[in-house]
């Protein structure tokens, strides 16, 4: 089972389910009419996470232009209820950190790392921004599946302007 689509399953209950796109790294995936989204491999660096394996990390870039958009996303430590996962061979691999990076908050943007908690698997985060953002997310892959090839799973929803939801994959 693709896991985007049993993670798209568990979170649209009572929508249309949108259906899981594969997409290219770097390439530009609009989420209604006022979001761009592209992911990339980064090399951000989280310092002071404990990882027992080798880093991955991820960028999701972002443009809302000049109108903005107000984004939801979950991630948890929980690979069966976070909704950005990082597919190893078909072992589901949850996110340890991530870094919110949205210069239109101005003071407020301290791109501070924030671990996440293992205990926490409710609840997500609800962004607004304009123009562009970038959120950094860090995987621990265990040594064991270093050299396994990598996808990654995301499932986002637009709230404002308009709520559409859309979920991908992309090989990384």
């Amino acid at each position: 089972m693709v896991a985007g689509l049993a993670v798209n399953a568990a979170y649209s209950q009572g929508r249309a389910a949108d259906s899981v796109a594969q997409v290219k790294q770097g390439e530009v995936v609009p989420i209604g009419d006022g979001l761009m989204v592209k992911v990339i491999k980064a090399t951000t660096s989280f310092a002071g996470v404990k990882l027992k394996g080798e880093p991955v990390v991820v960028a999701l870039e972002m443009d809302a232009g000049k109108k903005g958009a107000t984004l939801f996303y979950k991630l948890s430590r929980d690979p069966g209820s976070s909704e950005v996962l990082l597919m190893s061979g078909s072992k589901k691999l949850a996110p340890r950190a991530v870094i919110e990076d949205f210069p239109s908050w101005g003071q407020d943007n301290d791109k501070e790392i924030d671990g996440l908690d293992p205990k926490e698997t409710v609840g997500g985060t609800t962004l607004t921004f304009q123009q562009k953002g970038t959120i950094s997310i860090l995987f621990d892959v265990p040594p064991e599946e270093a050299k396994t090839p990598k996808k990654l799973s995301v499932m986002l929803r637009v709230v404002l302007p308009t709520n559409v939801q859309r979920s991908f994959v992309v090989p990384l």
